[in-house]
């Protein structure tokens, strides 16, 4: 068995844990560990404008714009009227955003983690034990790296936050099935349309492809609707919906893809270790903030760790007052936006969220 010695040790190495890495790999040695080689597809797929301002601090903005990520001018919404509502990019001083090729944008992030200095292990964790001060973190085939602190970015379900001791709270029941099309058309707007039991969502990918997916309530019957007919086909039977989306029944798609999309709130913070994207803040994809939010706790939780090594004890306590802030200003703006639906205020989905506890 071989030991290395690292300062920090980062378990993920998605959006959130590279960002963490180019923030500490300036100043720190940071073994950036995952168990998969190269980040695969996954839905979540649109940046903010405002973005922008994280990439040039996290020194990844020069690979982010050569990659020419397509832009959303436009985002189209049927919620709370019939009629369809558009916002576009000029209202928004930071721009409309990106439809991101996901899978290309966290191999850049992680480039640009190894270009800061971190070293990318590509391995999963079997074991973590916190041996004094120090984290000892056993990987696949029984080799160990020690590190002075830990920062977790494995996402909701990672299976990692209870070796660290955090705690974790389900606030609702929200699954999203989701499927991939080959797209007819090249309509850049991204479409959100409420409907009796959910909402769908619909965007084109990078690529030559259209994501469609509907979010409701895991123990609903709708889920279970969609998932058995395939979400495009069950898309192309709601009104309003088939234009957008611009396929045929017939269409060649990916099988359909079910994926917890509830909000989570966890500790962010304990001894020797912080938590930093959906490992601690997993936003209602409804808000299109699950990426942007990934990208500020990782640069966060690198300048709270840097801060740490450096001896500020109180880093990792302002790190998670920081982030009990952004989750509860989240949480109002969330139940504000759902409260503007009052269609359908007696089916159980919008029903649930019309309490701010649910």
């Amino acid at each position: 068995m071989s030991v290395r010695r690292v300062d920090v040790a980062i378990v993920g190495a998605g959006a959130a844990g590279s960002a963490a890495a180019c923030v500490l790999a300036r100043t720190a040695s940071v073994a950036l560990i995952d168990r998969v080689a190269a980040p695969g597809w996954r839905i979540g797929e649109t940046l903010p404008g405002a973005a922008r301002r994280l990439l040039l601090a996290l020194g990844a903005w020069e690979r982010f714009a050569a990659a020419a990520h397509g832009d959303v001018p436009v985002r189209i919404s049927r919620w709370g009227s019939d009629e369809p509502t558009e916002f576009d990019g000029l209202r928004d001083p930071d721009g409309g955003g990106w439809r991101i090729d996901r899978t290309r944008f966290e191999r850049d992030l992680r480039a640009d983690a190894v270009d800061a200095g971190a070293t990318l292990v590509e391995a999963g964790v079997d074991r973590l034990q916190r041996d004094g001060s120090r984290w000892m973190v056993t990987i696949d085939g029984g080799d160990a790296i020690v590190a002075d602190r830990i920062v977790a970015t494995t996402g909701r379900g990672g299976g990692f936050s209870g070796r660290i001791g955090q705690r974790r709270t389900v606030f609702d029941r929200l699954v999203c099935v989701h499927q991939r099309v080959a797209a007819r058309d090249t309509d850049p707007a991204t479409y959100v349309h409420a409907v009796a039991d959910g909402w769908w969502y619909t965007s084109l990918l990078p690529g030559g492809e259209r994501v469609v997916a509907f979010h409701g309530d895991a123990d609903g019957p709708a889920i279970r609707r969609v998932l058995r007919e395939g979400p495009v086909r069950a898309a192309l039977a709601t009104p309003g919906l088939a234009e957008a989306i611009g396929a045929r029944v017939d269409d060649p798609a990916t099988a359909p893809r079910c994926c917890a999309a509830n909000s989570v709130a966890a500790t962010a913070a304990g001894e020797g270790w912080l938590a930093a994207g959906d490992a601690v803040t997993a936003f209602d994809p409804l808000s299109s903030q699950g990426l942007f939010n990934a990208l500020a706790t990782g640069l966060e939780a690198g300048m709270a760790t840097r801060d740490a090594l450096a001896g500020d004890e109180g880093a990792a306590r302002k790190y998670a007052a920081r982030v009990g802030q952004v989750w509860s200003a989240y949480r109002r703006h969330h139940a504000l936006y759902y409260g503007v639906e009052r269609r359908w205020r007696d089916r159980p989905f919008w029903r649930r969220r019309m309490t701010p506890d649910r």
